[in-house]
This record gives C-alpha cells, sequence and structure tokens, in this order.
C-alpha cells in the first residue's frame, strides 16, 4: 500500500523551528540568558519578569520557559553560567599550589581564592551579579549560594584549617565568614565612599581585600578575658 501524500499542513509542521524567533535552539537560550542576568542586576530577582527577559531577548514568552522553566530557573542558569567556570578556576589554582607548595600559607590561599575575581569574562559582570544575588531574600539566595558555592567555600576552609591547625573549625568558619561578607561589600561598592571616585581602581580594592582577609583570617577578634 502506498504511503499518501503529505499535506502542506504536515510540510509545514515538519518546517517548524525551536521555540523563539527563528533562532536555533543554542542562540535562543544563550540570547535569553544574556538578557537575563542583564536585567537580574539592573533590577533584581524581583523587579524583573520572565517577559521582560523574553522581550529583551527578542523571544516569545514560550521559548524562555522552553529553555529554563521558570524565573527561578534563569537565576539558577544566571549564576551558574558565571560562577561555574571561576570556581573550577579557583580549586584547579588551589590543586597547583597544594602541590607544589607543602604548606601554603594562608595569604597565599586567600590569593587564589580572590584571584578569580580579576580574570577576563568573570570581572565584567560576576562581581555585581554576586553582589545582587546576596542582596535578595533567603528564599531565593540561600539554595543558590549553597550549590554554587558550597563545595567550594568547604574545600578551602579545609586548606585554610591544615594552614591553622592551632584554630577551632567554628571559628574559623565565622572568620570565613565574615571575610566573604567583605568581598562581597566590595563587589557591590569598589571603594570607600569617602574615596573620589576616579582614585578608585580595581586592583587596589583586590589587594586591599586580601590584607584585610589575611589579617582577619589569621588573628580574628582576641576575647575579653573572662571574670573569675
Amino acid at each position: 500500500m502506498s504511503t499518501p501524500p503529505s499535506s502542506d499542513k504536515d510540510t509545514q509542521r515538519r518546517r517548524a523551528k525551536p521555540p523563539g524567533v527563528g533562532n536555533p535552539p543554542v542562540e535562543t537560550a544563550a540570547a535569553i540568558l544574556e538578557a537575563a542576568e542583564q536585567l537580574f542586576i539592573d533590577k533584581g530577582y524581583a523587579g524583573t519578569s520572565v517577559r521582560a527577559i523574553a522581550t529583551k531577548a527578542g523571544v516569545n514568552l514560550a521559548s524562555a520557559h522552553y529553555h529554563f522553566g521558570s524565573k527561578a530557573g534563569l537565576l539558577g542558569a544566571v549564576i551558574h553560567l558565571r560562577v561555574a567556570p571561576a570556581n573550577e578556576e579557583r580549586e584547579r589554582r588551589l590543586d597547583a599550589l597544594e602541590r607544589e607548595t607543602p604548606n601554603p600559607s594562608v595569604e597565599q590561599i586567600l590569593e587564589v581564592f580572590f584571584s578569580t575575581l580579576a580574570l577576563d569574562g568573570v570581572a565584567a559582570t560576576l562581581p555585581r551579579l554576586i553582589a545582587r544575588l546576596y542582596g535578595e531574600p533567603e528564599s531565593v539566595s540561600q539554595p543558590l549560594i549553597e550549590r554554587e558555592f558550597g563545595a567550594v567555600s568547604r574545600r578551602f576552609l579545609a586548606a585554610l584549617g591544615a594552614a591553622m591547625p592551632d584554630v577551632d573549625a567554628e571559628v574559623l568558619a565565622w572568620r570565613f565568614y565574615f571575610m566573604i561578607g567583605a568581598m562581597i561589600h566590595m563587589l557591590a561598592f569598589e571603594g570607600p565612599h569617602t574615596m573620589d571616585p576616579a582614585e578608585r581602581r580595581s586592583e587596589d580594592s583586590l589587594r586591599r581585600l586580601l590584607e584585610f582577609a589575611v589579617a582577619g583570617i589569621t588573628n580574628g577578634v582576641p576575647r575579653a578575658p573572662e571574670e573569675k
């Protein structure tokens, strides 16, 4: 029995393009991510809608949902796109440091931790994106922070613990926590508000952050003597 000829509707269905506005799926997804990143940085999570992202990307709303499912999925994809390469490089550099240096110092370890903030492709948007993420409500930020930073933070805490074996793990965790707070503040504001903006330079900010972090991690805040 012969196969019946295809109708015009069948032909059109086979020729239908993936969701988007005539773009291949990879190009569509990339355009959506770029638009989402810009809007999340500028307006925050609550101030950004999937419709606004789709409009900025030049795709239809269904395409954004097709590729990323929801606004939360979009934020997670944007964060992972920027954070994963930086964290992979952090761990690669820490592995190299530990391989080449038997007992790396706290300063060497933290220098590796902060160094990826100045990488090409990272420095342009990651600082503002991370600063924005930490300013979001915990219901939005905490799952992403744990997913993207949990493992690498524990990796560096272990290295710092090995460099300072006499420091209690809980004390070290608090010092690391405050160090991250200083880093987030620097990412949001490149220098003191009392300084002339023209005099602020990112390389100076990173150097001063490292100096501050080393002092805080190694010395911490001494406890007042207990009364007897």
